[in-house]
């Protein structure tokens, strides 16, 4: 069986809106699918306000709410405790870091990465330097990105409190492999372990209980729907942390970690997604009572084939031309190599080669989208940064085409 791409594209009304168009900056925020906007829409035609009054249209806007947690519960495979809704990751993980830091005390130390995104990585620095605590790189290989596991574990120590790395680099691309990091690191030490999943998620939702994290982040603007992060704790790990919620609304696990209160459209959209992805498996394998996060896992082959093909042709081009830096994996046949895409011009900038491909209708740009420390460390100037070409399950073999044609005819 292969995914029907046409099918996933009438799921996606603003590809319509310009056939010419190659959207291929998806890593930065990908199209809304038809269902959060109807969800969205219907929420505030008709539910826009407090909710969970005794009041039908109040009502009627908590359930909306309630939906999406029960949704994305099931579909992580978690209790609904244990999910947080919030703006967006990188507020998402500034609260954690509050939370967590509490329990810090000077010899005390973390790890973190040169591969993240600034959110899993500025926030947890700037609270160890606060408190006192030791902080510990685990370095990419200099020439590619990657980051090598033989290198983490002389990192871990007996007073490791927590490691932080990402699943996928939204520059590198490749796959993390989370379940055995984090067996290895759990095996050494008794460290908690979070991960930023802002890269992987629009590519694959994953089983948190099976990866085994204690904490879990990514954004849902990402993953087809409305400008919300969702965030996931261990409730076996809720009672060392540090509420930041109001104080007469400390102990409740579902706002411990959200200051601010939700966002009640943006919430009740998040269901649309999970729709999305129950009409996706309806549409492949007919109609089923499975849990959500099995239908994920039935729909995870056919997305990750499709998605390695739309990679396989730009990676082949980008790591054979001659004028050309391919950040990351060459290749997408281990199953592991996300469709975002990091390039260095080397005889021109960035920023030339970023205008030549918008110039040809194709969609991205160039910078080091907030891995700052990565693409420094990859000895680029992060002002002018990388080209970046992400794609997403939307996207199809005549758009990598006109990619291709666009990319060799600006390169010269």
């Amino acid at each position: 069986m292969q995914l029907d791409i046409e099918y996933v594209r009438q799921q996606f009304d603003q590809i319509q809106d310009d056939p010419q168009f190659v959207f291929a900056s998806n890593a930065g925020g990908s199209y809304v699918c038809n269902q959060a906007n109807a969800v969205l829409e219907h929420y505030n035609r008709h539910t826009r306000v407090q909710p969970y009054a005794a009041y039908p249209s109040s009502a009627a806007a908590g359930e909306a709410m309630d939906r999406a947690r029960r949704d994305w519960s099931q579909a992580l495979n978690i209790d609904p405790s244990e999910l947080t809704f919030g703006p967006s990751t990188s507020m998402n993980t500034y609260v954690m870091a509050q939370a967590v830091g509490h329990q810090w005390h000077e010899g005390d130390e973390i790890i973190v990465t040169n591969q993240d995104h600034e959110a899993n990585s500025g926030a947890w620095r700037r609270k160890a330097k606060e408190k006192g605590v030791t902080i510990r790189q685990w370095e990419v290989e200099p020439d590619s990105g990657l980051l090598d596991v033989d290198k983490l574990m002389p990192l871990v120590r007996d007073n490791t409190r927590w490691v932080f790395f990402s699943h996928c680099s939204n520059i590198v691309g490749t796959v993390n492999p989370v379940r055995a990091i984090v067996d290895r690191i759990k095996s050494a030490s008794n460290a908690r372990v979070f991960v930023d999943a802002v890269a992987y998620a629009p590519h694959h939702v994953a089983d948190l209980k099976a990866l085994g994290v204690d904490g879990y982040s990514f954004s849902l603007y990402k993953v087809f729907g409305p400008h919300q992060g969702l965030l996931y704790v261990n409730r076996d790990i809720h009672g060392e942390l540090a509420s930041q919620a109001h104080y007469f609304n400390r102990g409740s696990p579902t706002k411990d970690f959200n200051p601010a209160g939700p966002q009640h459209a943006q919430v009740a959209g998040c269901a649309g997604v999970t729709d999305y992805f129950a009409d996706l498996h309806a549409h492949h394998f007919g109609a089923s009572a499975a849990p959500l996060a099995r239908k994920l896992d039935d729909l995870h082959p056919l997305i990750l084939a499709h998605e390695s093909a739309l990679a396989a042709p730009l990676l082949d081009f980008v790591d054979h031309h001659p004028g050309l830096r391919l950040i990351g994996k060459t290749h997408a046949r281990d199953g592991d190599r996300a469709p975002t895409i990091a390039l260095k011009p080397l005889n021109m900038s960035s920023q030339d080669l970023a205008q030549k491909l918008v110039d040809a209708g194709i969609g991205t740009e160039n910078g080091s989208f907030y891995a700052h420390r990565l693409v420094s460390d990859l000895g680029i100037d992060p002002d002018d940064g990388v080209v970046r070409l992400s794609l997403v399950q939307y996207g199809n073999l005549d758009e990598v085409d006109r990619i291709l044609r666009a990319l060799d005819a600006a390169l010269g």
